[in-house]
């Protein structure tokens, strides 16, 4: 039962998402928001320990502010999330700005695809919809699929409407190669490791695992690894980055390059979360916890 009124709930946001005006729809979004973080203590204690990790010495009303527009902003994600359906090149054109393009273009040039290692920042979303919508290429996400069915199934037409294809983790291996091999682009969130089988880097100075699948895809099929994140702008348009790609080392075991290429994606994201804590949409203890799905925000990825 909790899972079927969390899929209605999903239902009522995609049905205010489509009807109400952009800016007001921002407005309800707040207050939903606002809801949540005040119901979701689980949630925002989690929060405000990452961010005490990322901010050291931070003062806790900054701590508390910083929490209230992470709950603020995954609210507005959803908001978008769901309207991507009225969403045309136009939009786009007039909503996004790219910067890096050349780093794909160089990768797709030379035959092998590329793999776009993002993280949970602002709405990751819309870089792969302006990949596809705004200038042409053919696009593949790698998610972990919602652990109930109705739900998932939701979330997969919702990127259907952005004629993005999905690639659910469990057939991950052999789907990725196949669309690297096409010479297509493959994005993956790289910040969250729900298997627990990752690699251990240094994230923020403490011990933390991300997945290693990224790293070991690019060393098999030659695919370079282009880190690329979406920051939203305070006008509510977006600025996606994409950064030099991260080079294979020319020496060690094939573990050994794997840790030096995903500590150098960590390091990549640290820098773009610590321009932007308030934009870093995770509710779990990174460096506390295994990871579990927490409320609203259950495995939106």
């Amino acid at each position: 039962m909790k899972r079927y009124l969390k899929y209605l709930s999903y239902k009522g946001i995609i049905c205010l998402s489509l009807t109400l005006p952009i800016r007001f729809l921002y407005w309800v979004a707040l207050r939903l928001a606002d809801i949540n973080w005040a119901v979701d203590k689980h949630g925002r204690d989690a929060v405000k320990a990452n961010l005490r990790q990322i901010l050291p010495g931070a003062s806790e009303k900054r701590i508390a502010y910083e929490t209230r527009w992470i709950f603020r902003n995954f609210g507005k994600y959803l908001a978008e999330f769901f309207r991507f359906r009225l969403f045309d090149k136009r939009f786009f054109e007039v909503h996004t700005a790219i910067r890096g393009k050349e780093y794909i273009d160089a990768a797709l040039a030379a035959g092998k695809g590329c793999i776009i290692l993002s993280a949970h920042l602002s709405n990751w979303e819309m870089g792969a919809a302006a990949m596809r919508k705004y200038v042409g290429y053919t696009v593949n996400v790698v998610t972990e699929p919602h652990t109930y069915a109705k739900a998932n199934d939701l979330f997969v037409r919702e990127r259907a409407h952005m004629d993005i294809n999905v690639i659910p983790t469990q057939d991950a291996p052999l789907q990725v190669m196949r669309a690297l091999k096409r010479n297509e682009i493959v994005c993956i969130l790289g910040d969250r490791d729900p298997s627990q089988h990752g690699v251990t880097i240094d994230f923020f100075g403490k011990p933390c695992c991300f997945p290693q699948g990224p790293a070991r895809f690019a060393i098999a099929t030659g695919a370079p690894i282009i880190p690329g994140f979406v920051l939203r702008r305070t006008n509510d348009n977006f600025t996606v980055t994409f950064e030099p790609p991260i080079p294979v080392p020319a020496s060690g075991t094939k573990d050994e390059k794997v840790h030096t290429m995903i500590q150098g994606y960590a390091k990549k994201v640290e820098e773009a979360i610590r321009w932007h804590p308030e934009e870093w949409t995770v509710f779990y203890r990174v460096w506390e916890e295994t990871w579990t799905p927490l409320g609203i925000m259950d495995k939106v990825n």
